[in-house]
């Protein structure tokens, strides 16, 4: 109880939370970090929070380029690599791979793919981390600026969080089921030849 007082840990919560939000769970939280920005905006300001955030989500990212580069290496996935459109994607990442990982991690498009594609593009680490840092950063302060300047109940940022959440398993189930419909009816007797 004590330390629920003491300067900093918030922050250092809010660090963890970064760390948590951006790592190989991500998929499964994928607006989670915003809603807690928007929260935290309350308590500091926000070029802190994108810095701290911005740390945060470098540090995951860092193991999740590892994750995904251990993952390429082995057989069964490193078929899936010789792929023609993972290669034609990986080519058109090498294009200019810092400013699409900029883009992407600015943007609100799902940043899963840079994930992926750097390590299998080979992109080195460090400049593939510099890029995050440099699309992050906007992107949390702008959040969490707008968070600071309009206030937002909590039960509010709970539930939007929670339907957002939903509406994105939801989504995943529905699309597993039709595709998982197409298998059976592509090998079902007397359809598709």
């Amino acid at each position: 109880m004590a330390l629920r007082g003491a300067p900093g840990v918030k922050l250092v919560t809010f660090f963890a939370l970064a760390l948590l939000v951006h790592g190989p769970l991500s998929p499964f939280l994928p607006t989670a970090f915003e809603a807690t920005l928007v929260y935290y905006a309350r308590l500091y300001p926000a070029w802190l929070l994108a810095l701290v955030g911005t740390l945060g989500a470098s540090v995951a990212e860092s193991v999740n380029y590892r994750l995904v580069d251990w993952a390429a290496a082995l057989p069964k996935l490193a078929r899936l690599t010789e792929r023609r459109g993972v290669r034609w994607s990986v080519a058109a990442f090498r294009r200019a791979p810092f400013w699409t990982t900029v883009i992407v991690i600015f943007s609100p498009i799902p940043d899963s793919a840079v994930r992926v594609l750097a390590p299998l593009a080979r992109y080195p680490l460090p400049k593939f981390l510099g890029a995050v840092a440099v699309g992050r950063f906007p992107r949390l302060l702008l959040i969490a600026g707008v968070g600071g300047l309009v206030p937002v109940p909590t039960w509010a940022l709970c539930g939007a969080g929670v339907a957002l959440v939903g509406l994105a398993a939801g989504r995943r189930y529905v699309r597993s089921r039709s595709k998982a419909r197409g298998v059976v009816r592509s090998v079902a007797p007397g359809r598709g030849g």
